[in-house]
């Protein structure tokens, strides 16, 4: 049955309601908190019975981390996520518009959906293939919402050419209004994705945004509830399963080092997605330089952090440059993103910081002997 609510998925289904012992890890492992045990253990107690904690709720930026370190594999970040919705809607906050207007299928109008309106003729056509249910597939890549934006790039991929695609304009796995508080444009976006989804005849499904492999293949099942018929894997596990069978090669090395940004959902998708990500590079030509947070303990690009007081640009601008200081002093001149949300938070800051940001997928199909893209 599907959630109604954050709170349904703290304790996940198998679990008892007294899962949680309070030993307060999961905010002394935050990479933004860092608690002491005992102020931790104090700031849990108040989560967990629905009073004001001191810190958690102006200060946590809703990363994910927190699941990742606790040790009864319970889910704070959906405590927290309840907690802060409820504070929003106690102090009369809504979802702001220019939130809203970032829900794909929601309505007629949308950031994205826009977009695809006023894509050349060319694209149109791409995507109005990418509409029709594929015939049966082995895998099948799903393009999500900002994919969609670049049909050209994708459709024409050599290394992706073996795969059916698939990408209804309002398809959406859901993030954005589940990570902004609309609980309820999220259910929306599920059962009406979930219906197009469930008529492809697949084994798998390989999404091409990381975030949409989160939720399909993870969120929706474990936060939500429901599940999809087939596997779920990300073109990051795909690309890199078939550069290890030797079914795919790298024909033009990118050079140079560079910083990985890895984005915050990517905690919830484990060591082999980092593996992938991490592989592919390297394999491409890098030479990588960790900054201070990586891997599940990346610090959000501040996209995410909005959520905190209804998409404060300020508030949101000051988590980006600190993610932005930690990337500059590794001193690499690259920087990649393999989020959409994290290369649209950190590319404007790029050149005034001395890095080129590039969006990661488009830089290794190209290594993989894809034409250069038209844009990072």
């Amino acid at each position: 049955m599907a959630s109604k609510s954050y709170i349904d998925a703290f304790i996940p289904a198998g679990k008892d309601q007294d899962a949680c012992i309070n030993c307060g890890i999961c905010l002394q492992k935050c990479p933004v908190m860092q608690m002491g045990k005992e102020e931790s253990k104090a700031e849990i107690k108040r989560l967990l019975n629905g009073e004001q904690p001191e810190r958690v709720l102006n200060e946590c930026t809703f990363c994910m981390t927190c699941n990742h370190y606790c040790p009864q594999e319970l889910k704070p970040y959906a405590l927290i996520m309840e907690r802060m919705n409820a504070k929003n809607r106690e102090g009369g906050k809504e979802v702001p518009a220019g939130v809203k207007y970032m829900f794909t299928g929601d309505s007629d109008s949308g950031y994205f959906l826009d977009q695809y309106k006023k894509a050349p003729e060319a694209h149109q056509a791409i995507l109005d293939k990418w509409t029709e249910v594929p015939e049966k597939s082995r895998d099948t890549l799903f393009i999500g919402c900002f994919g969609r934006t670049i049909p050209h790039t994708i459709e024409y991929s050599k290394a992706l050419s073996g795969l059916a695609k698939y990408a209804p304009r309002n398809a959406c796995c859901g993030e954005i209004p589940y990570r902004f508080g609309d609980y309820d444009a999220f259910t929306r976006t599920v059962d009406r994705t979930y219906g197009m989804l469930t008529q492809l005849d697949t084994e798998r499904l390989v999404c091409y945004c990381g975030s949409c492999s989160n939720f399909y293949g993870n969120m929706w099942p474990a936060y939500h509830g429901v599940e999809l018929p087939f596997e779920v894997i990300s073109i990051w596990d795909w690309l890199w399963e078939k550069v290890q069978a030797g079914d795919l090669q790298f024909t033009n090395k990118l050079e140079g080092t560079a910083a990985i940004n890895d984005s915050c959902y990517s905690s919830e998708l484990g060591e082999s997605f980092y593996d992938a990500v991490y592989g592919l590079h390297e394999a491409a030509g890098l030479t990588l330089a960790e900054p201070a947070n990586t891997r599940q303990d990346s610090l959000c690009c501040g996209f995410a952090s909005g959520f905190r007081n209804n998409w404060d640009h300020t508030q949101a601008a000051q988590e980006t440059q600190k993610r932005v200081d930690q990337l500059k002093a590794t001193a690499a001149p690259n920087v990649y993103c393999y989020c959409p949300g994290c290369y649209a938070a950190l590319a404007p800051h790029g050149k005034k910081n001395g890095m080129r940001i590039h969006f990661s997928i488009n830089r290794i199909l190209q290594a993989l002997g894809d034409d250069p893209p038209t844009k990072n």
